[in-house]
């Protein structure tokens, strides 16, 4: 089942239990709180594996490239819905060394963010989701609210006593592109969930631990986001599928089962060619050619416009094959 169908469908109250014996539990804001806004909301995006790679790449990988198309981006509806597959981001965050080792409860789990943007779609604010694959039907929420303003630039700032009293942090990347997207990013807890962290966290280690979780969890997410948002309008770059569930629904609800979402699944352009390459070396070409390599799909822009270059090869096998190209980038260490 979709994360969507799991939150919408959602009910539990996100309680924690109390460690002290005289404490009650708390009631905490989890995914139930939001069930019925992506039950209502307008526009569902759910990415298909292949986009998520593409913009997972051009994310962390051409950063700049994305960072220099963002005066021509905008985020497509007041309220929408993303979700993707954490097993295919982490992949390409570890394979750019943004990680030091994989994360190894990815497998299986969906991630999603619902964004509420401002007029003119160039600010928003989001939360973000996600299951938990050991448990069918378990969603979990982060705690911290992310702010996204992509006319804006904030200084890279974690303070964790300031967090803790609902002030913004904001973090840092050495890799100049990677950096001017988080610079457009800040991130806070929520009142409830600032408050249980500072009663329940009772020394500066544990709460510095806190922080660090909670932002680890959820910053590498927007880069992705800013990507797609970018790719979606890209001359070449993305293929819509619209996913209808009326004729399932009916059945369902002939069962008493409650009523799966509409959504847009959004894949990747497929290559025109599988091989686009010439292993001709004859004739009145003087130039030695390349050797055969992969070039992975990439943006180009031509003024206001986007475009996708999809991934092909270039070269020829004769002059030799280049079997892979590694990327690596990595994020300071937050002070």
């Amino acid at each position: 089942m979709r994360l969507l169908d799991l939150i919408a469908q959602y009910r539990k109250p996100f309680v924690i239990a109390p460690r002290a014996l005289d404490a009650r539990p708390v009631v905490m804001n989890g995914p139930s709180d939001f069930a019925d806004r992506i039950a209502n909301c307008p526009l569902r995006f759910v990415i298909a594996d292949s986009l998520t790679r593409a913009s997972a790449e051009l994310a962390f990988a051409d950063g700049d490239r994305l960072a220099g198309c963002l005066d021509l981006l905008g985020i497509p509806a007041p309220l929408l819905w993303v979700e993707w597959s954490d097993a295919v981001h982490q992949q390409v965050i570890c394979q750019c060394d943004i990680v030091a080792q994989g994360d190894s409860n990815a497998e299986g789990r969906q991630v999603g963010v619902l964004l509420q943007a401002e007029p003119g779609g160039r600010s928003a604010m989001a939360r973000t989701f996600w299951n938990v694959p050991a448990a069918e039907s378990e969603v979990l929420m982060s705690p911290l609210e992310t702010y996204i303003s992509l006319d804006e630039r904030f200084e890279p700032n974690v303070n964790v006593e300031k967090m803790l009293l609902g002030e913004y942090a904001s973090v840092h990347c050495r890799d100049p592109g990677v950096a001017d997207l988080l610079e457009r990013v800040r991130f806070r807890f929520d009142e409830k969930w600032s408050s249980y962290y500072r009663d329940s966290a009772p020394d500066a280690e544990s709460r510095e631990k806190v922080v660090r979780k909670s932002l680890a969890g959820v910053a590498h997410d927007i880069p992705l986001l800013l990507a797609f948002f970018l790719l979606l309008n890209a001359k070449g770059a993305t293929r819509p599928v619209p996913v209808q569930r009326d004729q399932l629904n009916r059945k369902r609800s002939a069962k008493n089962r409650p009523p799966l979402l509409d959504h847009v699944e959004v894949h990747a352009s497929l290559p025109a060619q599988a091989a686009g390459w010439n292993d001709d070396d004859g004739g009145s070409i003087t130039r030695r050619p390349p050797r055969l390599h992969h070039v992975r799909g990439h943006l180009v822009r031509r003024d206001n416009h986007v475009f996708w270059r999809t991934p092909h090869l270039r070269g020829s096998a004769r002059q030799g094959i280049v079997r892979s190209r590694t990327v690596c980038l990595s994020f300071s260490r937050i002070n």
